[in-house]
């Protein structure tokens, strides 16, 4: 029942935001500006999707070698693809972690190495967004508003320092270990603990860990080239410059688990940040990312077809 009322919340939400987005906006412009697009250019962009997902795959493979996985670049490649495709329908991000954990599962049962594996992957994704959206300003500080940036780099900075010194400091890892043990109920303790000991194996992996941190940040890299293909794709009157400054901070606000694949919360996300160009632009813009993410989604489902039939023959 709770899941349901929040799944409705989150539902109600993108509804309301949407409406508020679309209310003094003119939508026969918004479809007169996708319905021109340069069919190239957005091909170009579904594509660097592709390239990203290829990224982000190669980023959580390493990672699971570390934790001694045997898991090929293809396979991972597959799997990340496969639970892209059903993030269209689950309720966030941690619906699409728990597909892809579901498949190294059903092979190698240890459940809490992959687990750890994913929520290494993941905090090295957002240490990336954090790295380079802490550097930008330094470069281009004419240009932007800086302070946003520097409120959510201390934040990230710090949580990710304690989160190091916990994994990486013998003392503080195991006054924490030791705290965690004492807690019983519903064996919470328990399970911390065993997280805990699995996250512990990259103390030894820094030179690993940095490599994928350059792969984070190549990944905010592509999505500012995506955002600029579809600018070129409508002849949208777009800064490049400001797409080098807002795109990942606007990646890290559709994070948040307000709304259905952050509909809605990145809509307002570009309205706010792209002030110079028109509201119609900028929306065309928006949508315009998520529908591209979501056309190249559905190579995941068509490996996913294809997985099941060969999975079917080898029953048979």
């Amino acid at each position: 029942m709770r899941k349901i009322f929040y799944h409705f919340l989150r539902l109600s939400i993108t509804i309301l935001i949407l409406f508020f987005i679309f209310k003094n906006t003119d939508i026969t412009s918004i479809y007169n500006i996708i319905k021109k697009s340069k069919i190239f250019y957005l091909f170009l962009s579904v594509s660097t999707i592709g390239f990203v997902s290829f990224i982000i795959a190669l980023r959580w493979q390493l990672i699971l070698k570390i934790y001694g996985f045997k898991i090929s670049l293809l396979k991972s490649f597959k799997i990340y693809n496969i639970a892209f495709f059903f993030n269209n329908f689950l309720p966030s991000t941690v619906g699409m972690d728990f597909v892809r954990g579901a498949y190294v599962v059903a092979d190698q049962k240890r459940i809490s190495d992959v687990i750890s594996s994913i929520i290494i992957e993941r905090w090295i994704g957002l240490l990336g967004i954090i790295l380079y959206i802490s550097l930008v300003p330094i470069f281009f500080f004419k240009y932007g508003i800086t302070k946003y940036f520097l409120y959510v780099s201390l934040t990230g900075i710090i949580l990710s320092a304690i989160f190091l010194i916990v994994i990486m400091n013998d003392r503080v890892f195991y006054f924490v270990y030791s705290f965690f043990s004492k807690i019983k109920i519903l064996k919470i303790g328990k399970s911390v603990n065993s997280l805990l000991n699995s996250l512990r194996i990259i103390k030894d992996r820094k030179r690993d860990l940095l490599f994928n941190l350059f792969l984070s940040s190549l990944i905010q890299i592509v999505f500012v080239f995506t955002n600029h293909l579809i600018v070129i794709s409508q002849n949208l009157s777009v800064r490049l410059i400001d797409e080098i400054i807002y795109v990942p901070f606007i990646s890290i606000i559709s994070m948040i688990p307000l709304t259905i694949n952050g509909l809605g919360l990145r809509e307002w996300a570009y309205i706010n940040f792209f002030k110079l160009t028109s509201k119609e632009e900028i929306v065309s813009l928006s949508l315009t990312f998520f529908l591209v993410s979501i056309i190249y989604s559905f190579v995941g489902g068509i490996m996913f077809v294809f997985d099941k039939q060969n999975f079917k023959k080898e029953k048979e």
